[in-house]
């Protein structure tokens, strides 16, 4: 007789012991300061050193910076002998989807960096062995949390714009250099593959998670590059009566990223769409002249102020939303974990499902063939 998998629960009244399996990752130094600033949900027990790792990264880690905490024989974690209840993976971006299947047969609950992998199979199969026995998987979908951009999304949904017809989302970003042309040329897409899924995350559940009938990138050289470097891309999700347009370019002006939502009834945007001095990616990036943004601002202009515009207190033409700026782009999700760690919070029903969808489109993005989900 085939033995039972058991099945995660809650952890319950305590802080979750957390091991951070990775520093190659250009978001591992942000994932852990957030962790450490989240004193109250987390124990810090150790760090697994990926540095040897030959896989393609952007910028080698300063493992330096870890050395002062304890470092974690992953394999050791594997078999069970380390405490642990949670695992934040920010190895490379190749080695995500591989190391994740593996944490996840361990019965690990996982907070799993992105991009999930060139092909669907590895993350579909991750994602089954985790949806299987009821254990948490969070994807690091950096603005799920950015509560500016869940507002963008509620009032798209909610009809106070009426129909929608057209997002534009930018992701420009200027980091990286000089590695970064191969760097992005490593992965098909290139910089759709690095950087569109953080937007195709929040836009689709406008549609209600449904499959674009049509998705697909144009895919260039940014100025300066060398010919064939996928550097410079335009997403484009195509709808039966709207567009999503996803805009990366590295060699752009990331502090004045923005999104746009256009309804027959009004336009919804932010500009910046966080405060880029709070990103802490390990690429060299110089951060000198940044100003520091006091709030996110949602402009919301409406032509007529129909039943749920009326609910929601707007009035006819120029609405403000303003929201403080997150100090910790990071911390609003992982501390959104810790609650559903301890069993405050269910697990978000569908969740699995949405980031299988999400997964095929981000890929269908790069002009990558896919299956249905």
């Amino acid at each position: 007789m085939k033995a039972q998998v058991k099945r995660w629960r809650p952890i319950g009244n305590r802080r979750a012991r957390v091991v951070l399996w990775g520093v190659v990752h250009n978001h591992a130094r942000g994932k852990f300061d957030a962790i450490r600033k989240l004193s109250d949900d987390f124990e810090f027990v150790g760090w697994v050193d990926d540095s040897a790792s030959t896989a393609m990264r952007m910028a080698n880690p300063d493992t330096a910076f870890y050395s002062q905490w304890p470092k974690i024989d992953g394999e050791a974690l594997l078999r069970g002998e380390i405490p642990c209840d949670l695992v934040v993976v920010e190895c490379s971006n190749s080695e995500l989807v591989g190391i994740s299947t593996r944490i996840a047969e361990a019965g690990f609950p996982m907070h799993m960096d992105k991009p999930l992998g060139a092909d669907q199979a590895g993350f579909r199969k991750m994602s089954g062995i985790c949806e299987s026995r009821g254990i948490p998987l969070q994807i690091g979908y950096m603005f799920r949390a950015n509560a500016a951009i869940n507002k963008l999304v509620e009032l798209a949904k909610c009809g106070i714009l009426g129909e929608i017809y057209s997002i534009d989302a930018d992701l420009d970003h200027s980091y990286g250099y000089p590695k970064y042309p191969e760097y992005a040329t490593h992965y098909p897409g290139g910089t759709a593959y690095l950087l569109a899924c953080h937007a195709i995350e929040w836009a689709m559940p406008i549609f209600d998670d449904a499959i674009p009938l049509r998705t697909h990138s144009i895919v260039k050289p940014a100025p300066g590059d060398p010919d064939g470097a996928a550097t410079h891309t335009l997403t484009i999700m195509e709808y039966p009566h709207a567009n999503v347009t996803i805009r990366v370019c590295s060699r752009g002006t990331q502090p004045c990223r923005h999104i746009r939502i256009d309804g027959t009834n009004g336009v919804a945007q932010l500009e910046p769409i966080e405060d880029f001095r709070t990103v802490k990616h390990t690429t060299g990036l110089d951060e000198s002249g940044l100003s520091r943004v006091e709030s996110l601002d949602v402009r919301l202009f409406l032509k007529t102020v129909n039943d749920a515009a009326r609910d929601a207190g707007f009035h006819e033409g120029a609405n403000l939303l303003r929201f403080p700026a997150p100090e910790d782009r990071y911390a609003g999700q992982l501390h959104e974990l810790a609650r559903i760690l301890r069993g405050e919070i269910p697990y978000p029903p569908g969740l699995y499902r949405h980031d299988l969808i999400v997964h095929k489109v981000s890929l269908d993005a790069c002009n990558v063939r896919t299956e249905a989900v």
